[in-house]
């Protein structure tokens, strides 16, 4: 006979068995909760130590999204500089990069590159249904000016790889920071064709005795620093548009050497009811003699003559018929095919001219107080500091004479002492080493982009034998001219692969992406106009090929490297480690 529990004991027992259910709930509540705070715990760590690939304006600006009217390429410069960014981590550059964020840098394992030579934007604008693949793995895609638009080499600008550290601390100590000595390093002319007409003829160099510590290509703009300085420059797009009243100094150039010419530059405006517009022009030559010198009328009404800093009154204007085109057809006459111009901020000086000319060495980017290039001294002061000369002192306004005269004097006083001379960019450069601990950190390599040599990380560039020639010849050549500065170091794993087909290109690379560092692959393909779509399919398996084979927070980046009419496309994206 089964025992009925009294009401007590039932509602002690009914009271337990509840407090057992209230229990395991809360158990069951508090193991989800734990496990869900680990499993944010993990989130949170992947995520911190995921990196991150974005755009920035400039970027955005490059994008083909990017109405053509508004868009201006990237060069192939900003895309080493992502490479080489993923490869180095954070480094102190001398500014932030100007077109995208890389975060948590440090966290990338690998950096892939392929490199398709022959393939353009517009055959991505015409065949983007054949790119399925290569569509689901980026979402940016940025139009960059590549050398075949201008009939030049891909090689010549992608054929570098990581030095090693005695080489790495020998550019640093003597450029003052990586950007600067990769600029410096580049053929000046190499991009500079691709944005202005540089012939090929050479003018016999001047016979005078110059008094030079160094070439003064040295302190030349490149095309690439021209574009991010807002010069004017003749390119499509945006620039295009807004340029499109702008003439050249020159219908075409010559190269640029360290003899060429160099002449001061300054101008003075008014603001008419249309804007800023020239009103006087100055020229003084490198015996500090004025060649040009002359007022300028506007032809809209002027609202504010700016005196206080111009120095220009109506009654000095009353009778003046020069106009803006007469200025040009001076100028154009008067300058030689290689004249370097001077000047503080010229770009402004250019833009008020309505010019454009490619050989620029501006006083704000080679002096420098702060050790930041955007913090850029004005004129008076450099003039003070270094020349021991007050400028812009009188009541009367600015003189364009005095000025393009002092900032002419600072480029040859700069050019008398070494590179460093008056610019804490390059001379705070114990400051530089301890912030990219350049001598501690023993796995940091320093460029991606060099020449072929032993370093730190290891590297292959594979490629048939129609490219891998051009990167042995071009990486030797660039190896002896820096072998006197370059100490010797042992041998590391770089290395330079020849293949016999595209197919074994592409397996290549694939294997070499969890063996090294940096893998590149340069194809050079032939387009066929019947075959389009079908060879779009096949390199769109290519692209997913590699990508898939990539190890976590691996940088792939893309390169379509244009054709002799079109400009290319570049691609970018990080792959997740989650």
């Amino acid at each position: 006979m089964t025992e009925v529990p009294s009401p007590k004991k039932r509602r002690k027992s009914n009271g337990s068995s509840q407090g057992q259910e209230v229990v395991m709930v809360a158990k069951d509540i508090a193991n989800n909760a734990a496990e869900s705070f680990m499993d944010s715990k993990v989130d949170k760590k992947v995520k911190r130590h995921t990196a991150k690939f974005r755009l920035k304006t400039n970027g955005n600006m490059a994008c083909i999204s990017t109405p053509l009217s508004d868009r201006i390429p990237l060069t192939l410069t900003d895309i080493q500089y992502v490479l080489l960014h993923s490869l180095l981590g954070n480094l102190n550059l001398t500014q932030p990069p100007r077109w995208y964020v890389l975060d948590k840098c440090s966290h990338i394992k690998q950096t892939t590159c392929l490199v398709l030579e022959g393939i353009s934007i517009q055959h991505w604008d015409k065949l983007q249904s054949k790119f399925l693949k290569t569509k689901n793995i980026f979402s940016d895609f940025v139009e960059v000016l590549t050398p075949s638009v201008y009939e030049g080499s891909l090689v010549q600008e992608l054929a570098l790889v990581p030095l090693s550290e005695s080489e790495k601390e020998s550019l640093i100590h003597k450029y003052g920071s990586m950007n600067l000595a990769l600029e410096a390093r580049k053929d000046l002319m190499v991009m500079m064709r691709a944005v202005f007409p540089v012939g090929d003829d050479k003018k016999e160099p001047l016979d005078f005795d110059s008094e030079d510590k160094f070439p003064r290509t040295q302190l030349m703009l490149s095309a690439w620093q021209l574009i991010e300085e807002s010069y004017p420059v003749p390119l499509k797009g945006k620039l295009k548009s807004a340029y499109s009243d702008y003439v050249m100094t020159k219908d075409e150039y010559i190269p640029v050497t360290d003899k060429s010419p160099m002449f001061g530059l300054d101008c003075e405006m008014c603001i008419t009811n249309a804007g800023s517009e020239l009103t006087r022009v100055s020229l003084v030559d490198e015996n500090h003699k004025t060649v040009y010198d002359t007022l300028v009328k506007p032809y809209n009404d002027i609202t504010d003559y700016l005196t206080k800093f111009s120095g220009i009154t109506k009654t000095l204007l009353n009778n003046v018929t020069k106009r803006l085109e007469d200025v040009h057809k001076d100028i154009r006459e008067l300058l030689p095919p290689d004249a370097i111009l001077v000047g503080q901020s010229l770009n402004l000086d250019l833009h008020a001219l309505k010019m454009m000319h490619p050989y620029v060495i501006d006083t704000s980017m080679i002096y420098n107080f702060a050790g930041e290039r955007n913090r850029k001294p004005k004129l008076k002061v450099l003039a003070k500091e270094f020349l021991q000369l007050d400028i812009q002192s009188g009541k009367k306004g600015h003189c364009p004479v005095e000025d393009s005269l002092a900032a002419l004097k600072l480029v040859q006083l700069k050019l008398s002492k070494n590179i460093e001379f008056g610019d804490a960019v390059h001379t705070n450069r114990e400051k530089y080493k301890e912030n990219v601990k350049l001598a501690t950190t023993k796995e940091y390599a320093l460029s991606i982009f060099n020449h072929m040599i032993e370093q730190k990380k290891t590297s292959l560039v594979v490629g048939c034998d129609d490219i891998t020639g051009d990167y042995h010849t071009y990486l030797t050549q660039a190896k002896e001219s820096l072998s006197s500065q370059l100490k010797k170091v042992k041998p590391k794993k770089v290395k330079l692969k020849t293949v016999d087909g595209v197919d074994e290109v592409i397996s290549s690379l694939r294997e070499a992406v969890t063996e090294y560092n940096f893998s590149m692959a340069h194809l050079k393909l032939d387009i066929n106009n019947d075959n389009e779509d079908k060879q779009m399919e096949v390199i769109d398996e290519w692209i997913e090929i590699i990508w898939n084979s990539l190890p976590p927070s691996a940088l792939y980046a893309v390169v379509f490297g244009g054709t002799t009419s079109d400009n290319g496309l570049a691609m970018i994206k990080i792959k997740s480690n989650l």
